[in-house]
């Protein structure tokens, strides 16, 4: 009786695929990473923005309140 190599075939296909999957993932989680990090680094330096802005304003209305 000739041995089949149909089952051997298909579990090869099924590990590759497994594989192919977990390659995609690991991709997609380096992406979202790095899209995160650039929105870290936007947020942290609005913030700073926004805070600097509001600091001038309070020290502005701050002096004009005390001179009159």
């Amino acid at each position: 009786m000739k041995k089949s190599l149909f089952g051997p075939i298909i579990a090869g296909l099924a590990v590759l695929l497994i594989a192919a999957m977990f390659v995609f993932f690991y991709v997609s989680l380096n992406r979202m990473e790095k899209k995160l990090t650039t929105l870290q680094t936007t947020i942290v330096d609005d913030s700073a923005k926004v805070t600097s802005i509001v600091n001038f304003l309070n020290s502005a209305t701050n002096t004009n309140a005390t001179t009159k």
